[in-house]
């Protein structure tokens, strides 16, 4: 069903303009260790939940928290090697519980989080799989509930990318 709901090439097209972006518009961050980037990355995204769990889900502060979301994952993927759309077309599996897009994540981010921390403690844990799987996940869920909202999430994802970099000129940041 999520085969359906975006386009394999599109998503691909995506996936390398949020690698550029990121390069090019975050170098701090580009340059930290794995696990600190994705440190990074789940605190961005609890910063998220905060919104999207106190705001209408038809303010604008919400609308764009969602998509922030999408681009941290997708962001999260490449750091990761996750190529998102052969994931979507080998996995038919659904993630979505319709209505309960807040309750999961909430749970995909704990996960994140508690692998986040065994990288602090250098815990016996399964760090890498466990960010594979949740932000596979994070992913499958954020389509799913961006067809309900009738977002269309590459469109405006890439809309986002190109505010953040009109804001923020190549001349003030070289």
């Amino acid at each position: 069903m999520l085969k359906e709901l975006i386009s394999t090439e599109n998503l691909n097209s995506y996936q390398r303009l949020q690698m550029k972006h990121d390069e090019t518009y975050h170098h701090e961050i580009i340059i930290l260790s794995i696990s600190r980037r994705m440190s990074h990355i789940v605190l961005h995204l609890v910063k998220y939940l905060g919104i999207l769990s106190s705001q209408p889900i038809t303010s604008t502060e919400n609308n764009r928290a969602f998509i922030d979301s999408f681009i941290m994952i997708v962001s999260a993927s490449n750091l990761l090697g996750i190529a998102l759309a052969k994931e979507l077309n080998n996995n038919d599996k659904h993630y979505y519980i319709e209505g309960k897009f807040i309750d999961e994540y909430i749970q995909l981010i704990a996960e994140l989080a508690k692998a986040c921390e065994a990288t602090d403690h250098q815990e016996d844990y399964p760090i890498r799989a466990t960010w594979n799987k949740n932000i596979l996940r994070l992913f499958f869920l954020l389509v799913s509930e961006a067809h309900s909202r009738n977002i269309f999430i590459l469109e405006e994802s890439s809309q986002r990318l190109a505010s953040v970099e009109i804001k923020y000129s190549l001349n003030d940041i070289l």
